[in-house]
């Protein structure tokens, strides 16, 4: 985070405020300067604490992939590639544990949803007679929204059962379906526990999902 911030202090004779403006610091309000002291002082520290997270963000990623790979290597198995899965890893006494879980969301392009919909709604008008009773409800639902978001999983269940509705508007949908899915950037979330005097694990918390 390369941010530069700039503190006017007494001995500035003219400070300059956000339209650019040259004011005389004989006309500024105590309460101006002081909010410029104390909130320049809370800016420069919540950078530095951002620092510091980073570092111990990527210090921890290290030591857990490191880690991980040394169990896996160990008993034998096979990574089945990074941000599947969660992992959890434990100290020798178990009263440390640590947990890295990685966050894919899916998101749909909407255009290619709208033609996913055009050909199933065709579908259902057109071959309503002909298909099961259990279709047409799974279709509709699926592209029901809530808060205007669609349910991804409910989408993705319609491809479930293109093996068995071979109907060519129905496997087109899928194929609308599968253009229109977008991965944005995963998140990795991690979370420390330590257990306490009675046994119960506490979270550290450390809510730096967002930092790079």
């Amino acid at each position: 985070m390369n941010l530069i911030i700039k503190q006017q202090t007494p001995k500035d004779k003219v400070w300059t405020d956000e339209e650019k403006i040259d004011v005389p610091y004989s006309r500024t309000t105590p309460y101006e300067r002081k909010a410029e002291a104390n909130l320049t002082k809370i800016a420069k520290e919540a950078i530095a604490l951002n620092a510091k997270l980073t570092a111990y963000k990527n210090d921890m990623r290290a030591k857990v992939e490191e880690l991980y790979k040394d169990f896996v290597a160990q008993n034998g198995g096979k990574i089945q590639g990074k941000g599947k899965g969660a992992i959890t890893l434990y100290n020798f006494n178990r009263t440390i544990k640590v947990e890295l879980s990685i966050n894919e969301p899916i998101r749909f392009d909407e255009e290619y949803i709208k033609l996913a919909k055009a050909e199933l709604d065709a579908f259902l008008k057109e071959a309503l007679k002909d298909i099961s009773s259990w279709v047409e409800p799974m279709i509709l639902s699926a592209f029901e929204k809530s808060r205007g978001e669609l349910d991804t999983d409910k989408v993705l269940s319609l491809k479930k059962h293109a093996s068995r509705i071979t109907d060519p508007r129905y496997q087109k949908a899928m194929d609308f379906i599968d253009k229109a899915i977008n991965r944005p950037t995963s998140k990795e979330y991690y979370r420390v526990w330590v257990r306490d005097g009675p046994g119960e694990y506490q979270n550290i918390q450390l809510n730096f999902s967002n930092i790079k």
